[in-house]
């Protein structure tokens, strides 16, 4: 009788405010949902708990989309990236949503590309070759937008134009939920002043809270117990994905991330900067003062010496995954990681010629043109000599990864004269770069680090269906619930070049889709 009893006697909060949709998340899927659903009438509150929004959006190419020229193709390639651990239908509507995003992108009030056609693109679209149907995976430029900035702010904006209301500096804390009809009535939240609110959703409760790339724990426990770090927002904790469990969800995809894979560094600031990611085609690295007026750096693992080629073009190594093999090697006897944390080397070419490092999101301050300031903030190492250097890259102990420890100073001097002689030669035998093969002989002597593998944004939580309702451990909808995203994203082991604009817009207008046909509870 005890369970009978504390379900009779429950009641639902005191509700401080209500709306038709609550959302929790204002990033490009909120944003989004916030949009498609207040379009059609909707009474729309997010609530961010960021001083703004922007979430992950920010830190992508917004003006470039994924598109399919045969749906049917396109299933497989999906369906074989995700290695079967994506329920057919959810890729199959995923697909077909793709056809309708340049609709979307038209209700933005951007500039419009004249006649934008399906594209080719090796290595991006499609990013797999090899892979079945991958022929029918192209890019598409519909809009003129700066960046992930200029396409989330374009959403953004559309959507308070029609009404959606958007509170800021408030942090959901936990989903409301009937315990016998398990329907999702709301949200409970902590308000800018510090005060705990209730929030009722009448119809219904979208998490669009991205996933848990600032939140250690989690990324250890479903990731890889080695460090890493990710370039997108510092506020993606895993809330979503806990409360979703803590009424009843089915998690998925809780080891999926979207490259590229880099090399990173976090600033003093908190700001995470990576290596540059080369690619000829678009530019990426080659326009940067660190290579095109300079090029000599180099990459050492935890023993100082090298372990690939710097320069290799993004394209050839899709977006990283075919390096995770090297940077995520262990050595079985420790057992730890063979290559981290590595350092990145380079000589007074390098620091006067630009920046060392570089970030993806548009929200992190530029690393500074002369590394002057990242050398004052210790960021940058600096030592007259190199076995002066080695001495001062330095790591502290992490468990099961490497033991403390700094780069031995006679290795990392062998590494360098090998890598100069090379230069001279004009070859580089031990890992074939081609580009930029710049001797590094010019002191004083730099390094940054200890750097750890440095990925965008994870792709795990809270599974949905086909119409982007959260499922239980059942596979049944959980009533009243939808996630959207990130929170739970639909791809698996790899992904696509663009896959999470494309999902962001086609989850959050499916769920705005389904969520209007829902009548109020309260009714």
């Amino acid at each position: 009788m005890k369970n009978d009893e504390t379900v009779v006697s429950w009641r639902a909060p005191k509700w401080d405010q209500e709306a038709d949709f609550v959302v929790v998340g204002y990033g490009g899927a909120g944003a989004t949902f916030a949009f498609a659903a207040a379009e059609n009438g909707a009474d729309v509150l997010v609530l961010e708990k960021g001083e703004q929004g922007g979430g992950n959006s920010v830190c992508v190419a917004g003006g470039l989309i994924m598109t399919s020229v045969d749906e049917a193709a396109t299933f497989d390639y999906m369906n074989w990236l995700c290695a079967g651990q994506t329920d057919a239908s959810v890729l199959r509507h995923f697909v077909s949503g793709l056809k309708e995003i340049p609709a979307f992108q038209h209700k933005l009030e951007l500039p419009l590309k004249p006649d934008p056609k399906p594209f080719a693109a090796p290595g991006f679209f499609p990013e797999f070759p090899g892979a079945p149907g991958s022929d029918s995976v192209k890019g598409m430029s519909v809009v003129a937008a700066p960046g992930g900035a200029g396409l989330y702010n374009a959403i953004a904006a559309v959507a308070e134009k029609h009404g959606a209301r958007v509170q800021c500096k408030t942090t959901v804390t936990r989903l409301v939920q009937n315990p016998v009809t398990k329907e999702v009535l709301g949200v409970e939240a902590i308000s800018a002043e510090g005060k705990a609110i209730a929030i009722k959703g009448r119809k219904a409760t979208v998490i669009a809270s991205g996933g848990f790339e600032a939140d250690e724990q989690m990324c250890r426990q479903f990731l890889t117990p080695c460090p890493i770090y990710f370039l997108g927002s510092q506020n993606l904790t895993g809330d979503g994905i806990r409360m979703a469990q803590e009424v009843g969800a089915q998690l998925w995809h809780m080891n999926a991330v979207a490259g590229p894979l880099s090399w990173g560094v976090k600033s003093k600031r908190g700001h995470v900067y990576v290596t540059y990611d080369l690619n000829r085609i678009a530019g990426f690295g080659y326009n940067s003062g660190a290579f095109k007026d300079a090029g000599s750096l180099l990459w050492v693992d935890k023993h100082a010496r090298r372990f690939h080629n710097e320069t290799t073009d993004t394209a050839d190594v899709r977006h990283g995954l075919a390096n995770r093999d090297t940077w995520l090697a262990t050595t079985a006897e420790v057992p730890e990681f063979t290559h981290v944390p590595a350092f990145q080397i380079f000589d007074e070419k390098v620091r006067a010629g630009g920046a060392a490092m570089t970030t993806l999101n548009s929200r992190t301050p530029a690393w500074s043109a002369d590394n002057l300031a990242e050398l004052e903030e210790g960021t940058v190492i600096r030592a007259d000599t190199l076995e002066e250097l080695a001495l001062k890259c330095q790591w502290p102990d992490i468990p099961g990864v490497a033991r403390a420890g700094h780069l031995d100073p006679v290795a990392l001097k062998a590494t360098v004269e090998r890598y100069n002689a090379n230069c001279q030669a004009g070859t580089d035998p031990d890992f074939g770069r081609e580009n930029f093969l710049v001797p590094l002989d010019t002191g004083p002597f730099y390094a940054v680090g200890p750097m750890f593998p440095t990925y965008l944004n994870t792709h795990g939580g809270p599974k949905h269906d086909a119409k982007q309702r959260v499922l239980d451990h059942r596979d049944d909808p959980i009533p009243r619930l939808y996630a959207i995203g990130e929170c739970g994203s639909l791809w698996g082991p790899s992904y696509n070049s663009m896959g999470d604009i494309a999902e962001f817009i086609v989850s959050g207008t499916t769920a705005a889709r389904d969520a209007m046909e829902q009548h109020a509870w309260d009714d």
